[in-house]
């Protein structure tokens, strides 16, 4: 493994999860990845054959820096939120950022978070990379992204669903009269069955009006501040 003319965090790189950042002799970000590994992932861009894009950027790099974390998932939620702040020419360039993938929570009474691609949500009329985390209209609560690896994002939320366990259900109707205390409430005379992820424990009980919404909402307060980083 080869850094010759490199100047490398702390003069290695750990064996350790964390996101890895590129810059050329001028300062200038290149690209942000994500790693299970620091010092293997780093140590393959100069270790094997690359792609014409990916050789030419290697080919700039004069620094690296890196953010160690305690497990990829945290890595993962950094790795993008990096990107959607600084936008790296090489994270962009070759990949319309309409194709990569986001983690959009609904505005809703229960809300649901949504994998929806980029080319999707500006048709809803959201830019996330534009507007901010902050400023995604009335349809969702935040957008995350994007996420160069929407496997690793999917396996991501499943792991972290076991303990912020969030539903994805319809909510049943209202109860005749109204709901009490401020519940989803059900139908008279319907008892509705749990999902398959309310009896795993995956899902707080929203379809069969197991949750108030207050107690929901800080849920979904848990994950949305999870994914803030």
């Amino acid at each position: 493994m080869k850094f010759e003319g490199i100047k490398i965090k702390g003069g290695r790189l750990p064996d350790e999860p964390g996101v890895y950042l590129y810059y050329d002799r001028f300062g200038k970000l290149l690209y942000v990845g994500k790693a299970t590994s620091l010092a293997r992932r780093v140590g393959s861009y100069f270790s094997r054959p690359l792609e014409a894009r990916i050789e030419e950027m290697v080919g700039q790099i004069a620094r690296i820096d890196y953010i160690q974390t305690p497990t990829v998932i945290e890595a993962l939620v950094l790795e993008a939120n990096e990107i959607s702040a600084r936008r790296p020419k090489y994270n962009i360039l070759g990949r319309d950022d309409k194709t990569f993938l986001y983690l959009a929570i609904t505005n809703e009474n229960f809300p649901r978070p949504l994998l929806i691609r980029g080319h999707e949500l500006r048709q809803m009329g959201v830019n996330p990379l534009w507007d901010g985390r902050g400023k995604v209209g009335r349809k969702f609560l935040r957008v995350f992204g994007p996420y160069t690896s929407g496997r690793s994002l999917k396996m991501a939320l499943d792991i972290i669903r076991r303990t912020i366990p969030w539903s994805i259900c319809s909510v049943p109707p209202p109860a005749r009269g109204g709901a009490r205390g401020g519940g989803s409430g059900m139908a008279k005379g319907r008892r509705p069955k749990p999902c398959f992820d309310s009896q795993i424990g995956k899902c707080p009980g929203v379809c069969v009006g197991a949750i108030h919404r207050a107690d929901y909402r800080r849920i979904i307060r848990q994950l949305i501040l999870f994914f803030e980083g």
